[in-house]
């Protein structure tokens, strides 16, 4: 962050903690995060903040960091006996939520201090799943960044729907359909009426794991 933006003194009346539980509690309430929102929640100047975060920018990204944090817990790790396709599939979703916890599309970062050493430990605990069942420590980096960037694409999809509206999107799609009059049977054919993202995220991962299996045997066949 911009250290040059924020002003000298950092007064002690609010901290950066305060002003993220700030901004987290309207963002809870689905208000518009702004920088006055979180000084009139606070009960202090809009200028007091900038003692401490350089601009709506950089307390977005402290928000996001945050919510990051909160769902990157160790809770959704299964047991450590399960098999890999356990826990690559446990660790997507737990990815899919914290990157839909925040209010804007943030993409999938390492945190900073204890919370990214933690974040460290639980990928090296995948890790260490893949390699019990054969992985070799490159195919099985290259699988999990696979994994990370599958779920960024789908989290911006959700994102894309939240702005515009499934009933739009819908909307949208038959009107170019209809338009076409016969054509394009086999597109109409297959377009869910209501396209739900959870069945979306859930193919995906069935063919990524496949994918995976398909290339793990491989390597084991030439091996």
């Amino acid at each position: 962050m911009d250290e040059a933006k924020r002003k000298p003194g950092r007064p002690n009346v609010i901290d950066r903690g305060m002003i993220v539980d700030a901004a987290l509690a309207i963002e809870d309430a689905g208000r518009t995060l702004s920088m006055q929102a979180v000084a009139d929640r606070l009960g202090v100047p809009r200028g007091t903040l900038y003692h401490h975060v350089a601009d709506r920018a950089e307390m977005a990204a402290l928000v996001a960091v945050a919510r990051l944090d909160e769902a990157l817990d160790d809770s959704w790790m299964p047991a450590p006996d399960a098999d890999w396709r356990t826990w690559l599939t446990s660790f997507a979703h737990a990815m899919r939520t914290a990157l839909l916890a925040h209010a804007t599309p943030v993409d999938f970062v390492l945190l900073e201090g204890r919370s990214g050493r933690r974040q460290l430990a639980q990928v090296e605990a995948v890790l260490t799943v893949m390699a019990r069942a054969g992985f070799p420590p490159e195919l099985s980096t290259r699988c999990l960044t696979l994994l990370v960037e599958v779920v960024q694409a789908h989290a911006r999809s959700v994102f894309v729907a939240r702005a515009s509206g499934p009933e739009q999107q819908r909307a949208s799609l038959s009107a170019m359909l209809a338009a076409t009059g016969a054509e394009f049977p086999l597109l109409r054919a297959g377009t869910p009426d209501a396209p739900d993202p959870d069945d979306q995220l859930a193919f995906d991962l069935d063919v990524v794991l496949a994918g995976i299996e398909m290339i793990l045997g491989n390597r084991r066949g030439v091996s």
